[in-house]
């Protein structure tokens, strides 16, 4: 067991070692760079020409690459060009907000997909099982940022229940306790409802799937001949084995929750990673860009180890 943890963490090592040095060049290679943003006219030459001396833009590309490969492995991850402080800064203060809200869209969805799969169930094949397969099959098939605007259109523009946008109202930042954390909540409903929405028939139709197959398995039956109702059978005795796949779902859901969803941050404006990122992308903040890459893909790996680790607890078949 040590010996292949041991090998998943070397191959994770190299994973993110090969993701951040692609990254690299690929931005480094595309046409322009951080000083070519600088497009008023009323900064001069010799302005432009110190920022790109100040970070390194106008020294050769492996120069580059080693300077920043060494001071990655020292666990420096630089300074924004954008932003002008430390990169481990700036992931810092995005990554619990991105945490916060990926997090409650994730148990939305898997909450909402596990309800709605074993109410399919109680009457397979029926009208009320092919009403909820259309509808999941239609959410799982619309694009986030519709999703997302209409939303803000029905429920803040129309409607004005709910903030269309930002984590808190412009006094917000002045209240505290209860105050606080209400209005945080009326801002999270929207995001969170457009992340759950497409993926709740996800799940859904993958656990439906799951359930028809655990329905008609052995132990099953032998609880539905000891007096067990179908009702007891299916969530007594399938739900808990047709739920193991949903591991394997969850772990792979870890960089999701760690990157964040990159449209919903942003039509939202929501203050997280996603958000940070397309902005870093905009002004070609490579230090950023790097920085956030790295923790996407650590967290890549690490949810990868985790789904493994955790299946092997759920089903000791995989053990052996």
């Amino acid at each position: 067991m040590l010996r292949w943890a041991l090998r998943r963490i070397a191959a994770g090592v190299l994973l993110v070692w090969l993701v951040a040095t692609v990254t690299f060049l690929l931005v480094s290679l595309s046409p322009g760079d951080a000083a070519s943003r600088l497009t008023d006219a009323r900064i001069p030459p010799a302005a432009r020409a110190r920022f790109r001396h100040e970070f390194g833009l106008d020294r050769p590309l492996p120069a580059r690459y080693a300077s920043w490969l060494a001071s990655v492995a020292r666990g420096d991850l630089g300074t924004s060009w954008t932003l002008r402080r430390p990169v481990s800064e700036a992931l810092a203060e995005a990554l619990p907000n991105t945490l916060l809200l990926t997090s409650l869209g994730l148990l939305l969805e898997l909450a909402g997909g596990v309800v709605l799969a074993v109410v399919q169930l109680r009457r397979p094949h029926g009208a009320g099982d092919r009403a909820i397969t259309l509808a999941t099959l239609t959410a799982y098939a619309l694009p986030t940022f519709g999703v997302a605007l209409a939303l803000i259109a029905v429920f803040s523009y129309r409607w004005h229940l709910l903030p269309p946008s930002h984590m808190l109202s412009l006094d917000g930042e002045m209240r505290h306790g209860w105050a606080r954390a209400v209005d945080l909540a009326r801002h999270l409903v929207l995001p969170v409802a457009a992340i759950g929405v497409t993926g709740v028939g996800a799940v859904a139709r993958y656990l439906r799937g799951s359930l028809l197959d655990e329905r008609t398995e052995h132990y099953v039956l032998a609880a539905r001949a000891r007096g067990c109702s179908p009702r007891q059978a299916l969530l007594r005795h399938a739900l808990p084995n047709a739920l193991l796949p949903l591991i394997t779902m969850v772990g792979m859901s870890l960089p999701f929750l760690v990157s964040g969803s990159l449209v919903v941050e942003v039509v939202f404006s929501w203050p997280g990673m996603g958000q940070l990122m397309y902005n870093a992308a905009l002004g070609r903040d490579l230090p950023l860009l790097l920085g956030g890459t790295i923790v996407a893909t650590v967290a890549v790996v690490a949810g990868n180890l985790l789904a493994d680790a955790a299946y092997a607890v759920a089903d000791p078949r995989v053990r052996v």
